[in-house]
């Protein structure tokens, strides 16, 4: 597989994983998190934020589309230092453009990082998979985990409490969002700089690695095929699209909900309050909720828990939901925080059972570039609603839009349910 080019050095694998997927997270928290509240800061309707932070998603979630062909234009190593400098560039070309108010260069700017993003995880995902093996794998999986919360935190709820406090305390006049791209700029040069110097100590790729290129994409092809054989897909495409449907449209409308004035409908909070919620009850939440969904499932099976953790998962959005009726007076933080806090674990653990459900329908062989095609489906899935969720909020209020999204749970529970019929027939 790998041909050492230097002996006397010693492979550093944790310095690539660390940096390599930290940095992976940063663009998705900018535009899944940060972006949202930035707008909603700034005046912007809820419809054009979620339709933004939608066909930004969308873009990466068609990745598996275009990102193969990347491999085309060289090796792995240099194409993902070369995405990881093109994405620092337009952190830069961000701050640069939004001192000059230029909103059509900026939403270019995001495309593009966007793009680079899509690549970039593509990439990396791959030559993680390619260059360890099954041991090396699962002893860098607990670090790899790491680095993904810690620049969801870093680069989401990180941002926007660090944009608060320059907002609060800085006596410079610069626009405090400059302040803060600046800053991630930076932090992002010195990941890109780890995730280099972990691949300087690995070993050089050989020209086979090359040859296989092509194959790969062949390779894609048979998948699509067996895939669409398969007669269990349509059954897990119904899982992936309502399994989780109504937290997914709770979800593209929750962070707008607690930004939103008590006067709009909504909780008020501020950039700080947001984001040590966020950071308490989303990052949070999903992490335990992962773990416990992943505890039952163990010991129950998939096909006995998949739809008493569906009932799970959306018994906490009606707490969403009369949070939203009782906006005046705002409930305390504390009453906020458990119900958001449930609503994430519930979610984590539901997930948890869905990604195991497409895990088995991509097992055999190809499994790898299966599960890939399903999870383009599931990231459509999730980004897909954003297009018309914001402005079904608009339309009805945030309490009718919760009320609307809680009876999506009536399909998802449906699903689970056919869903668990099949794996059990498999």
């Amino acid at each position: 597989m790998h041909e050492n080019s230097n002996p006397s050095l010693t492979r550093l694998p944790w310095l690539w994983v660390l940096g390599g997927f930290l940095f992976q997270t940063i663009p998705a928290a900018l535009r899944d998190e940060a972006l949202p509240v930035v707008l909603k800061n700034h005046g912007v309707n809820d419809a054009t934020i979620t339709q933004v932070v939608a066909v930004l998603g969308l873009i990466v979630a068609l990745k598996i589309f275009w990102a193969p062909f990347l491999s085309l234009l060289g090796k792995p190593r240099t194409l993902i230092i070369s995405s990881q400098a093109g994405m620092v560039v337009c952190i830069l070309l961000l701050n640069h453009f939004i001192g000059l108010g230029q909103a059509t260069t900026i939403a270019l700017v995001l495309c593009i990082l966007t793009l680079l993003s899509g690549g970039h995880d593509y990439l990396l995902d791959g030559y993680y998979v390619h260059s360890l093996n099954d041991n090396q794998r699962a002893k860098y999986s607990g670090l790899l985990n790491f680095a993904s919360k810690l620049g969801q935190v870093l680069a989401g709820p990180g941002l926007i409490y660090l944009a608060w406090f320059f907002h609060t305390h800085s006596n410079t006049t610069a626009n405090v969002l400059q302040l803060t791209l600046i800053r991630l700029a930076a932090f992002s040069l010195v990941i890109l700089l780890l995730t280099q110097w972990g691949f300087s100590r690995e070993p050089k790729e050989t020209i086979s690695e090359d040859q296989d290129k092509l194959s790969t994409l062949k390779v894609m092809g048979g998948a699509l095929k067996s895939l669409y054989q398969d007669s269990r897909l349509p059954i897990i495409i119904g899982l992936i699209f309502f399994y989780r449907a109504s937290e997914v449209h709770m979800n593209h409308v929750i962070k707008l909900f607690a930004k939103a004035s008590v006067l709009q409908g909504g909780l008020g909070l501020d950039d700080e309050t947001y984001a040590y919620l966020r950071i308490t009850t989303a990052i949070l939440g999903l992490a335990i909720g992962g773990i416990i969904g992943s505890a039952i499932i163990t010991r129950r099976g998939l096909a006995q828990s998949l739809v008493p953790l569906g009932i799970c998962m959306h018994l906490p959005l009606i707490g969403i939901s009369w949070l939203s009726f009782h906006v005046n007076p705002v409930p305390s933080l504390n009453i906020i925080s458990a119900i958001f806090f449930l609503e994430y674990l519930a979610f984590g653990a539901g997930l948890c059972a869905l990604i195991l459900a497409m895990m088995k329908l991509a097992a055999g062989p190809q499994a790898a570039v299966r599960y890939a095609l399903l999870s383009t489906l599931s990231l459509i899935a999730v980004y897909l609603p954003g297009l018309w969720a914001g402005k079904l909020s608009n339309l009805l209020g945030y309490s009718c839009y919760f009320l609307a999204a809680l009876a999506l749970a009536i399909p998802g529970i449906f699903a689970a349910v056919l869903a668990a019929k099949k794996l059990k027939e498999a």
